[in-house]
């Protein structure tokens, strides 16, 4: 995964950050001003972690002690592979910070071009999305980050070379213009083609079909679909499966050096496209090499599926649903007319549903979001769902941990059944329930009191294998169906729970040398079970006779037939299809199911399955010494403080020259960061600087600065000879604020909560100088101190996939400033005496946000704001900034205590999700937004007279140019008071 800002874009409205992005580009090629932002962001880690490291030529490893072993395991990976992806990426790496992070279940790797790192979480990614032949987590992932990274090194003598002189952090994000698709792609490639044989989601039918799925229909992705993100449509990971079908195809097709020439020359010349890039290594435009690649593909699939024998007497009933992009997940049967299931879509809530045979559409039993392997143990006596999903820490950043939950049917109540447990896949058989423990990177099998959620015994098993479903057959005491995985082999075992405390250490029941098992679902009345495996090409459904000891192939889907379940009666099956983009729900009878006899050869234990299960790390030999490695104690030091980011600024202000530079650096644990901006101007030192510090909750964030503007003075005189002269002086402003952001996370499941109080202390100084005689003084400094107070709560904030804003939920805010004292300047320059009068200033700001979205399924939602401003004359808060841009003009000048309500409908039009490469436009939505405002003077005795209306409608579009994402459109306004219309174009 790749790691950088997505830049939202208004022509009237720029973001510091923004201001800091256009600027490191424009600054280079046009030799343009300096702008004033914080490149680096900073994160909280969670505390107690004893943070180690271990260093090689390229590599520094960081790592939590209890780790070791792990890191360890990192490091020979990281070294074994190193000359394998050169080979394919080119690039190269010196002392390379690779992190650790522990304790997130919600699992991920990435690498960051900004503050050039990578980090992984420990903890395995749960679920079909990877491919268990590639053995453990860090055989996948570990090598995946690090083509990135190389791929983000790849440094070429060019004109984009030069860039590194300000920042090299910068000069990596050159590559970023190329679209997320041809890194992840790239990737992918390499992770499915090592050393490891079947490893790799190239090698996955779950993940491959998904593409092949979408072959010949009128949703066939273009060029532009394969290789860009998807922000609408599924699935979410398509620039990961397009971008490897095409990257894999360009790889076989014209060599790895296609690859090679392709990012050497983006790198020379980002503003030509990826698109130009390809034609240099090919020879052939991205519309050309597509039409040839769609060929090939389109008649690999016809080939594929002619030679499936189905038999088309079979016709499985969909399961009705009224959401569009649906992904239905693990169907079980809670009587002989009811399905329950979980179920996710772009215009309904994630949640479990139940369905009644011959509804018109299910009903949402419990809204919640499930961990992504989407294992839950309906309980028939209790009429209780057992189920695990992650709760995010109060406190600290990126930091999720599964715990199991218990839903009641009959009450509508869930219970948190653990606290930090860190448990997966649940299965309950009568006071216990087996459960998945994450274990550093891997699995294990734990039991525990379904009342307390004590754990009352732990199973042990091999090494690098992971327990990844558990269920208790129910027609002989203690005896269990175990899916298991030991190094690529992902098999069933059975084996007696109550006489074993070890686990995977026989010869697996049912294994395929050529693919993987996944859930087992038992029979209600016979001894079989249900499982699915896909050592064809393509997952389908299975069944095992323990009597008979056969197995029988009951499904020959197209693309991907999995999580079976029995009816009562054992006369029908529920079973999650692939249907070009999504996943659904179909019930088959079992008289109609085609039952093909598998070979025993062909599902039984052999030689290459033992040697695959014996195999060395990446399945190769090391050619070095883990001893030579010392770990040693993670130190932030000093080094940090040397500039990531550096930047001329010039140009002229008020008649004088300002010459400077700005600076920014962050540690390599995100920890702590700094912005520096010094200045010479008026023949004097200027600047501001802001630190940023989260090694410890609540963190804090201190500015100082020192800065000048240039101001003139009318003379009041009874000397005409003087009467009316205009002075010149710089006015000095000098001082300091310290905030201490306090946050608290309260929920982060489907719904959002959260709390956030910032208390604030700001001094300041001010006095002016005249900047014609080497700024000298010309009065003394006067001091003001202010206290301030932002706080803002989010109340059950939840927002569909399609929905361009929030469809429920309340967010309230407040944000006082109270000036402590105020004081006087006496300013003596020349003809001008005056006094100068520092007031004591002080403001609240409060309002409330609601959303609503009566007609949700469309994914339309209206939010409503209403804002309060209450200050002094000399304001405190820019009332204006909150003025609606359709305005005929800018209402209520002048006044400081506003009311202001807001109303925002939006309705979405239309979801293209489409792009070209050549062009790298990518037009993602289009929606329509009706909208109003309502402003009034609170001081006013008429607030109805002395308020001002606009009402608009306007089309606003959401679409990147290569990765820049930008929200804005056209509108037309109308104050029906004054009956004037305005247009605007920009963000409304």
């Amino acid at each position: 995964m790749l790691l950088f800002t997505f830049i939202r874009y208004s022509l009237f409205e720029i973001s510091p950050m923004q201001k800091r992005f256009i600027l490191i580009f424009i600054l280079i090629f046009f030799a343009a001003d300096a702008a004033i932002a914080q490149l680096y962001s900073t994160q909280y880690r969670a505390p107690g972690q004893n943070w180690m490291e271990i260093n090689t030529e390229r590599f520094r490893v960081i790592y939590p002690e209890r780790y070791q072993s792990e890191a360890f395991r990192t490091l020979a990976i990281l070294e074994s592979d190193y000359a394998d992806i050169q080979a394919l990426v080119g690039g190269s790496l010196r002392n390379f910070p690779f992190i650790i992070n522990p304790e997130n279940d919600l699992s991920n790797g990435f690498v960051s071009p900004l503050n050039f790192r990578s980090e992984i979480e420990l903890s395995p990614i749960v679920g079909k999305t990877m491919n268990p032949r590639s053995g453990d987590w860090l055989e996948l992932v570990v090598p995946h980050e690090l083509v990135h990274a190389l791929h983000f090194n790849v440094n070429p003598l060019s004109f984009s070379r030069a860039i590194g002189l300000f920042s090299p952090d910068v000069r990596r994000s050159i590559h970023s213009a190329a679209p997320l698709g041809v890194f992840e792609g790239i990737a992918v490639h390499h992770e499915s083609h090592n050393t490891i044989p079947g490893a790799g989601r190239g090698h996955h039918a779950f993940f491959r079909n998904q593409f092949n799925a979408h072959l010949d229909t009128r949703r066939e992705w273009s060029m532009g679909q394969l290789l860009h993100v998807t922000d609408f449509t599924p699935p979410f990971d398509r620039h990961y499966i397009g971008g490897y079908e095409f990257s894999n195809w360009l790889i076989n097709t014209y060599g790895n050096e296609s690859i090679k020439k392709a990012i050497e020359f983006h790198y020379k010349w980002p503003f030509l496209g990826f698109g130009t890039a390809l034609r240099r290594s090919t020879g052939l435009w991205p519309n050309q090499l597509y039409d040839i690649f769609s060929e090939e593909k389109k008649r690999d699939e016809e080939a594929r599926v002619a030679a499936i024998n189905r038999d088309s007497r079979i016709n499985p009933d969909q399961i009705p649903a009224a959401g569009t992009c649906l992904r239905q997940n693990r169907p079980q049967w809670i009587d002989a007319e009811t399905i329950l299931f979980f179920s996710r879509a772009c215009n309904l809530t994630s949640g479990f549903y139940t369905y009644q045979i011959g509804q018109s559409k299910p009903q949402l039993l419990h809204e919640v979001s499930v961990t992504s392997d989407y294992i839950y143990h309906f309980d028939a006596d209790e009429r209780t769902i057992t189920y695990s999903r992650y709760y995010a820490d109060s406190v600290y950043d990126n930091l999720f941990l599964a715990d199991l939950n218990r839903f009641s049917i009959e009450s509508g109540q869930s219970e948190r059944l653990t606290e930090g447990a860190r448990l997966f896949s649940p299965h309950k058989t009568g006071n216990t329930v087996y459960a998945m423990q994450t274990v550093a990177n891997e699995m294990e099998l734990v039991a525990l009191d379904s009342q307390t959620g004590e754990i009352i015994s732990r199973f042990l098993r091999p090494e690098h294998s992971s327990i990844v479903q558990v269920t208790k057959n129910p027609h002989r005491e203690n005896h269990a169906a175990i899916i298991g995985r030991v190094q690529s082999v992902q098999a069933i075992w059975f084996d007696d729970l109550s006489s074993t405390t070890e686990l995977l250490t026989s010869a697996p029941s049912i294994v395929f040398e050529h693919g993987s098992v996944y859930d087992i679902s038992w029979h209600p009345s016979e001894e079989k079970i249900l499982f699915v495996s896909d050592f064809t090409g393509t997952m389908n459904i299975y069944e095992y006779d323990f009597n008979k000891q056969s197995v029988t192939e009951l499904t020959q889907s197209l693309h991907n037939a999995y999580e079976p379940a029995y009816s009562p009666d054992a006369s029908a099956i529920a079973f999650v299809q692939q249907m070009i983009n999504e996943h659904k729900i179909f019930t088959v009878a079992v008289y109609e199911l085609e039952r093909r006899q598998v070979s025993p050869e062909e599902w039984s234990m052999n030689s290459n399955i033992a040697r695959a299960m014996e195999r060395p790390l990446m399945n190769r030999e090391l050619d070095f010494d883990y001893n030579e490695w010392e770990p040693k104690p993670f130190s932030t030091g000093l080094s940090w403080l040397k500039p990531r980011f550096w930047a001329p600024d010039i140009e002229s202000v008020g008649g004088f020259d300002k010459i400077g530079v700005n600076i920014e650096s962050v540690d390599v644990m995100s920890r702590q960061s700094y912005t520096l901006d010094v200045n010479h101007y008026a023949d004097r030192l200027w600047g501001n600087i802001t630190y940023s510090n989260k090694r410890f909750f609540p963190g804090f964030q201190l500015e100082a600065f020192n800065n000048p503007a240039i101001t003139g003075f009318r003379v009041e005189s009874e000397d005409e000879s003087i009467r009316d002269q205009i002075i010149t002086l710089m006015q000095q402003s000098r001082g300091a604020s310290l905030k201490v952001p306090i946050r608290f996370r309260l929920e982060s499941n489907v719904r959002f909560s959260s709390i956030l109080v910032e208390p604030q202390y700001f001094v300041s100084q001010i006095r002016f100088v005249d900047p014609f005689r080497e700024s000298s003084p010309v009065s003394e400094f006067g001091t003001r101190h202010t206290i301030g107070l932002r706080s803002v709560f989010n109340y059950r904030v939840r927002q569909f996939i399609r929905d361009f804003q929030p469809n429920s939920g309340l967010v309230l805010f407040a944000e006082a400033r109270y000036g402590l004292n105020d004081d006087t300047i006496n300013i003596d320059a020349g003809p001008l005496n005056t006094v100068g009068n520092l007031s004591q200033r002080k403001g609240i700001r409060a309002g409330a946000i609601t959303y609503v979205s009566p007609l949700s399924r469309w994914n339309q939602s209206l939010r409503t704001s209403l804002q309060v401003f209450s200050q002094t004359t000399v304001p405190v808060f820019n009332v204006i900034s909150q003025y609606s841009d359709s305005f005929s003009e800018i209402p209520l000048l002048g006044a400081n205590n506003v009311g202001i309500l807001s109303n925002r409908y939006t309705i979405p039009l239309v979801f293209p999700d489409d792009g070209g490469l050549l062009f790298p436009v990518y037009l993602s939505g289009i929606y329509l937004v009706m909208f109003s405002q309502t402003v009034t003077d609170l001081n006013s005795s008429d607030l109805i007279n002395s308020s001002r209306s606009v009402f608009g409608i306007g089309i606003r579009s959401r679409f990147r140019l290569s990765n820049l994402a930008f929200d804005f459109g056209v509108s037309v306004g109308w104050e029906p008071t004054r009956n004037q219309f305005t247009g605007h174009f920009g963000t409304f």
